[in-house]
């Protein structure tokens, strides 16, 4: 029930057991009490009625009803049930009005009881007044203990929906990283598989009239390109999602992968020799994933720009460190000398920069261009 539909029954059911319990004989001295009349059912009325507003105006009812009330008694009419609504009302001032304002409530109650006393009232005596102050009282601190409760499960509410929100916030953050991965393995994935495409395509086209057999061998590495790219497509999208709604866990690409990711540049005309050094059985699955990247970015930089030229791949497996080296002698190093590359050589940065490593990258004093970038792991990446 709405709490305003609750206190308007509330009043009207308390008014109408208050005031009609004017008109009843007192259990004590009955005869002492003066005649209920007009102004005695008024000052009842406002005795009750203000119960509607205990939430919304809680020592301002309170108030009006304690002073109808003490009027009633002082004046030696018939107050017999009308402390019952002064009772919710003190409730009321306990619960529902601000922390400053409530002790108002508390020490309002236990004037009028003493101002009560003090008029020589025929039903109230000196242990009757302590008694009603007793009862009073509790009803403050009752409704104390109610608001103190309210106000901590307010706070508790408060806390779980700010921890929810940072939930949230961080969830949203982890979509918004893992997109941008996403987009970071296609554009490595797609830019190095389009540069190939291009070169043997347009190799074939030059062929395809005096060289037939070359044009099928540069068609046939064009299909053989196409479906491992979309072979590793499926695996990088994979690793999102699997086609059963569960994470998929087939590996990434890693270092066992190089000797396959060189042969394709080879297959597009770029002669490409790859070295490694050391043992990489200690090397983190996402080093080598990374590793296999900036080696597939730089290798797409030399089929993109280093035109006619040769390229030198380098991988030397250190304790707590890998190295990686991507050298060409070709002519693209002045459209790259800016350091900045484009998509694919910040795209290398962010890949080193998650590690904690360093990236260099520009041309070579004796031709072309080179690309060295230094990823740390286990005790060397802090």
């Amino acid at each position: 029930m709405d709490a305003r539909v609750f206190d308007a029954v509330l009043a009207v059911g308390l008014t109408a057991i208050g005031v009609a319990s004017q008109f009843t004989a007192s259990v004590t001295n009955d005869e002492a009490f003066r005649d209920t009349d007009a102004w005695a059912v008024i000052l009842g009325l406002l005795t009750c009625v203000p119960v509607f507003w205990r939430r919304q105006r809680p020592l301002p009812a309170l108030l009006v009803s304690l002073t109808a009330i003490t009027i009633l008694a002082a004046a030696d009419y018939r107050t017999n049930n009308l402390p019952v609504p002064v009772l919710f009302l003190v409730y009321g001032a306990g619960a529902y009005a601000t922390r400053r304002s409530a002790p108002i409530g508390l020490v309002a109650v236990n004037a009028a009881l003493g101002i009560i006393y003090l008029s020589d009232p025929p039903d109230l005596d000196g242990t009757g007044t302590l008694l009603n102050m007793a009862v009073f009282s509790g009803g403050w601190l009752a409704g104390q203990v109610v608001r103190a409760r309210a106000v901590a499960a307010a706070a508790r509410l408060a806390e779980a929906e700010e921890r929810a929100e940072v939930h949230r916030q961080q969830l949203g953050r982890s979509v918004a990283e893992e997109r941008l991965r996403l987009a970071q393995e296609l554009h490595d994935v797609v830019a190095h598989s389009m540069s190939v495409i291009a070169v043997q395509a347009g190799m074939g086209v030059h062929v395809i009239d005096r060289q037939p057999d070359e044009a099928k061998r540069a068609l046939e590495a064009i299909s053989d390109t196409s479906r491992k790219t979309l072979q590793e497509m499926r695996r990088m999208l994979g690793v999102l999602r699997g086609e059963d709604g569960e994470r998929s866990h087939q590996p990434a690409p890693g270092l066992s992968e190089l000797p396959r990711l060189v042969e394709d540049v080879r297959s597009a005309g770029v002669p490409v020799e790859l070295t490694v050094e050391g043992t990489s059985e200690a090397v983190p699955h996402g080093i080598e994933l990374s590793v296999y990247r900036i080696v597939q970015e730089g290798l797409t930089n030399v089929i993109k720009h280093a035109g006619k030229a040769r390229a030198e791949v380098a991988i030397r497996c250190r304790p707590e460190e890998v190295e990686v080296e991507v050298l060409d002698d070709g002519r693209g190093a002045a459209a790259r000398s800016d350091g900045s590359g484009g998509h694919g050589l910040l795209g290398m940065r962010e890949r080193v920069a998650i590690w904690g490593g360093s990236l260099s990258a520009g041309p070579r004093s004796g031709g072309g261009y080179r690309v060295v970038a230094h990823l740390p792991y286990g005790e060397g990446a802090a």
